[in-house]
Formats: C-alpha cells, sequence, structure tokens
C-alpha cells in the first residue's frame, strides 16, 4: 500500500510546513532572536566542563584541608584540673593554626580515660601498633597526631607521633626537651610539625615521572618545598564508603623529588626509581589510590635476605650484593650472602638510599632502591640462578680448552706445513698423526648437546641465557675448528708423499 503512505506523509507536510513559517514570520516581524533552550543547555554545559578540566589538572586534593586531631597526654597532676588542660589545648590549638591557616583544620583535647592505653602504645618506639576503629574512619579525619608531655631530670620531656588515616601509618617518633614549662606549649606544636609526615596523592605523567598532590598545597600561605625528599609508594583499595579495605606498599619502589620550587598547581614532580617495570602503571581492580609517605633516610645498618622465589624456604647463598649510593658512580661491594641468605647493609653518613645490585656470576639478578635505615623492605625474592651459573662455569672451561686446543692445532699446521714445503715427508707424516689425533668439532659438539640436556633451569630467563651461551660456544667450535684446512693438508701430503716399498 504504497500510495496512501505517501498521501498521509503529503498531508503532515501541509499541516506542519505553515505552522514553522508562522512562528518564522513572527520571530522575524519582532526583531528578537530567541535560542532554543538545547542550545543553552549545550553552552552551560560545555562551560562547566571546560573549568571542570581545569580545576581536575591539579586534582580536588591540593584545595581540600587536612583536618587534624591532636590528643595531649598531660602529666598525671593536670587531671585533677580541667582548667589547665583546656588551658594548654587551646595554646596549642592557636599555634598550630596560626601556622598554615586555612590548609589544616585543627581540633586539639585531651585523651579520654579509656584511650591512654592506646595513646601510650602509638609512642613507643616499636611500630607494632594496632589503632582503634575509628581511628580508620577516612570520614572523620585526616590525621591524629600524640602529644605527651612528661617531666624529666632536666625540665620537661615532649613526645609527638603522627598517625595518618588515608595510609594507615605511624610516623616517625619526634623527642624534645624544655626546661621550663612556659616553654612546652611553643616546643609541643614545633614537635607536632615535625611529627606530621606529608602524604600525596600520585599523578601519572609519564612512565619514570609523576606528580604529587599534597593535601591543601593550594591553600597555604607558602608553597611546600620538598628538596630531595623521598617517598614511599602505596596503594590504598577501598570499598563503596571510602574505608580501606587494604593498603599495601609497592615493593622496591621509591619517588624523589628535585631541586626546585613547587609548581604552579600546588604539586611536586618527582622521579620514579624502582627495581620493577612498570609498579604505578599496573592495572589494578575496583577503588584503588596511589599515595606517597614520605620517608626518612636514618644511619644504621639494613640486613637483606634473599629468597629462592620458586621455594621462598630455601635461601640464595652465595650471591653478591654491590651498593650504588644515589645511583651514581661504580657499584661497590657488600659481599655475598651467608648460608641464612643474608647480608648486611652498612650505615652510611649522611643517609640518602642506594642501588643495591644483586649478582649471581656474569649476571645481574637485580637492581633495587634502598633506602637508608628503613626496613620497610628487607628481603627479596630472586629465581635460582644455581643451574645457569653451573653452565656458565661449564662453558668457561670449555672455551679455555677451545683456546688451547686451536692454540696447538695452529701450531702444528705452521709446523706441517714447514715439513711439506722441505720435502720432510716422515715428520710430516708424523705431525699429520697427531692432528688427526685431537679434539674434533663432532666431539666438541657432542658434549655441548649432552651437557646442555642435564642443565635445566626452573627460571625462563634464566633458561633462555643457558641457551644463548650454549649457541654462542657452539658457534665459536664451528668457527675456529674448520676441519677443511686440515682435510686440505691431509691431501696434499697424500698426493705428494713417496710411498714406502714393502720390504721382505
Amino acid at each position: 500500500m504504497p500510495k496512501p503512505r505517501s498521501v498521509a506523509m503529503r498531508r503532515r507536510m501541509k499541516f506542519h510546513l505553515p505552522m514553522l513559517t508562522r512562528r518564522t514570520m513572527r520571530r522575524r516581524s519582532t526583531g528578537k532572536t530567541h535560542l532554543p533552550w538545547e542550545i543553552l543547555l549545550g553552552a552551560t554545559v560545555l562551560i562547566w566542563l571546560g573549568a571542570f578540566q581545569r580545576v581536575s589538572g591539579q586534582s580536588f586534593f591540593t584545595l581540600v584541608p587536612c583536618r587534624l586531631e591532636v590528643i595531649c597526654l598531660l602529666p598525671p597532676e593536670f587531671d585533677t584540673s580541667n582548667d589547665l588542660e583546656h588551658e594548654f589545648c587551646d595554646q596549642l590549638a592557636e599555634r598550630l593554626a596560626s601556622e598554615q591557616g586555612p590548609a589544616w583544620r585543627v581540633s586539639v583535647a585531651p585523651p579520654s580515660f579509656q584511650d591512654r592505653a592506646i595513646l601510650r602504645a602509638a609512642l613507643r618506639r616499636d611500630l607494632n601498633f594496632d589503632p582503634p576503629t575509628s581511628w580508620r574512619k577516612l570520614a572523620l579525619r585526616d590525621k591524629v597526631a600524640v602529644v605527651a608531655v612528661r617531666r624529666s631530670g632536666l625540665g620537661w620531656h615532649i613526645l609527638a607521633r603522627d598517625w595518618d588515616v588515608r595510609v594507615e601509618r605511624l610516623g616517625p617518633l619526634v623527642e624534645k626537651t624544655v626546661p621550663t614549662w612556659s616553654d612546652v606549649p611553643e616546643a609541643a606544636a614545633e614537635s607536632v610539625r615535625q611529627a606530621l609526615v606529608p602524604v600525596a596523592r600520585i599523578r601519572l605523567v609519564e612512565q619514570q615521572a609523576v606528580r604529587l598532590d599534597l593535601q591543601g598545597s593550594l591553600l597555604m600561605a607558602e608553597r611546600p618545598t620538598l628538596p630531595g625528599r623521598l617517598f614511599l609508594t602505596l596503594a590504598r583499595y577501598e570499598d563503596r564508603d571510602g574505608n580501606a579495605r587494604a593498603v599495601v606498599p609497592l615493593p622496591w619502589t621509591i619517588l624523589q623529588s628535585p631541586e626546585g620550587p613547587p609548581a604552579e598547581d600546588g604539586s611536586v614532580s618527582c622521579q620514579v626509581i624502582s627495581g620493577l617495570k612498570n609498579p604505578l602503571s599496573a592495572r589494578r581492580r575496583g577503588r584503588v589510590q596511589l599515595l606517597a609517605w614520605a620517608v626518612t633516610p636514618q644511619v644504621r645498618p639494613v640486613t637483606i635476605s634473599l629468597k629462592n622465589r620458586q621455594a621462598p624456604q630455601n635461601p640464595l647463598v652465595g650471591y653478591e650484593v654491590l651498593a650504588q649510593p644515589g645511583g651514581e658512580g661504580s657499584p661497590q661491594v657488600l659481599g655475598r650472602t651467608d648460608f641464612a641468605g643474608q647480608v648486611e647493609v652498612p650505615a652510611q653518613a649522611p643517609p640518602g638510599w642506594k642501588l643495591l645490585w644483586v649478582r649471581h656470576g656474569r649476571r645481574v639478578l637485580a637492581k633495587v632502591p634502598l633506602v637508608d635505615g628503613s626496613n620497610e623492605f628487607t628481603e627479596l625474592a630472586l629465581p635460582d640462578d644455581d643451574p645457569r651459573l653451573l653452565a656458565e662455569g661449564y662453558l668457561m672451561s670449555v672455551q679455555d680448552q677451545l683456546v688451547d686446543l686451536v692454540t696447538l692445532r695452529s701450531v702444528l699446521i705452521a709446523r706441517l706445513r714447514a715439513r711439506i714445503a722441505n720435502g720432510d715427508w716422515d715428520q710430516a707424516i708424523r705431525l699429520r698423526d697427531q692432528l688427526l689425533q685431537l679434539k674434533s668439532r663432532e666431539i666438541f659438539s657432542s658434549e655441548l648437546t649432552q651437557q646442555q640436556q642435564r642443565l635445566l633451569c626452573p627460571d625462563p630467563v634464566g633458561q633462555k641465557q643457558i641457551d644463548k651461551m650454549f649457541e654462542e660456544t657452539r658457534r665459536l667450535v664451528n668457527l675456529y675448528l674448520n676441519p677443511r684446512e686440515v682435510e686440505e693438508l691431509v691431501k696434499e701430503i697424500a698426493m705428494k708423499a713417496p710411498r714406502r716399498s714393502d720390504t721382505p
């Protein structure tokens, strides 16, 4: 039924065209331009997207103030007087708030009776600390700073430590001693400022370069400068409510900020130093945040353990460890791993970081960064390289035999040519027999094939290196033990040497 459809379409066109014409004439007659609502909505969306792109380029994290909760643990004599406690807390809050202004939201309060045991545990020198559940809620606070004031023989002893909710870690313990009580509020504020560890979100820029967005950096009166600062990298896995399911440090990966002022957007550029390939760009499931936690090098030795990757209960014994301070210069030998697979990295002054080389024979198994005095990563899992080292030792002996054989073979060939030129056929035949008794190319190749079949390495990379070393040795054998030259001399003797007559 094509004809009725065409009629219906024509009727619709006749009905709509006059209406469109009337509206157009009405707008033209009034002289006003009315933009359709779709155009206005599109322009609004474009403007909003442009503004969002400018703000998101520098990250909202730099515009969010840090919510700092300070808990003061004062001497027992202050428990009887609430006025002294509140007065000290107010003085400390005023000093901290005036330091960074709107970049911090500071609240200072004395602890409850139930929290005193938790605070004392947080101020111990060891880092085995189990915080309360409320200290893990990111919706309540960003950091908790614990301050304790104690009497000492020289006056007042102040301790401070930082607990970061986002990375769920305790910072280093800061201690100060002042002679009089009037110096305690200022010293406590200074201890809190030193105890707070910078935490930043990692923004990927390049494969070996990132930018760190420090919380509230754009709200500070002066942009933070972190020249030469070292950071550990962590991955925070969150649930739907924003709480951490796990905070996992990325092994053998650090960030180093260069010398110079920060960028205009408040971020700090850093170089990625890692023993892994693409540690930050790996795919991770779920809601994941990459965070940087500042670390301070210390002057103390660190013990490194090398374990077998395929069998972690087996240590790697006899592996050579070298250190390259700052990743520059020639590496220095520290020693070999003992029967437990351990080697001690001595302290360095001034402390910094060093690049550790693990070498086994001629092969460099790993290059990993280590912050001086940091016990964050002390165990390194590597493939078992003993089969490859056995192959390397065997092939080195084979190459030594090949050098001796090629030298002896060249001497015999030179003497044989001289005897043939002089017509001394008896000596020529004797030299020919000695030359034919030398190990031939076929025997060498057969021995190499048999030994290669016996040496199997569980590490695929090590097995490839074994095969490559055998192929190189086989190439040298085929190159220097070419039988053509010997065969030509044997034929020449057979053609020119007089035949011996049989005597009765």
